[in-house]
């Protein structure tokens, strides 16, 4: 293969391309499950952010050790990956589907990789 290919087209930064290798560190997954809005839906467990930030002394390393683990080996464990959608009315008379705004109400663990997963949007 001609490496010229490899130099068409928008490259990252070397920084930027470290970046996307960096290892998730514990402080990221609490600071992740932490800008979490205390208002948001529970997840199908029924464990909202808030219970996390106000256990994060008792369950914070577990917590830790599971978001790690995930971005380690690429598995998450189904129980974590279940979501309910919600389909809220948008006005008082709703008749077809299109009436309706869903709502997912994901596993807070969920939550927080996908927030940690976003910095990429970043870059």
């Amino acid at each position: 293969m001609d490496n010229a290919v490899f130099n068409w087209g928008p490259k990252l930064f070397s920084e930027l391309a470290l970046e996307l290798c960096r290892v998730v560190t514990p402080e990221e997954v609490k600071q992740a499950i932490f800008h979490i809005s205390d208002n948001k839906a529970p997840g199908p467990d029924g464990y909202s952010a808030c219970f996390f930030k106000r256990a994060w002394h008792i369950v914070g390393d577990q917590v830790c050790t599971a978001v790690l683990d995930f971005f380690r080996s690429g598995r998450l464990l189904r129980q974590l990956n279940h979501s309910i959608i919600a389909l809220v009315p948008k006005s008082d008379h709703c008749p077809t589907v299109a009436d309706y705004r869903p709502i997912s109400c994901c596993n807070v663990i969920y939550k927080a990789i996908t927030k940690i997963i976003d910095r990429l949007a970043l870059l």
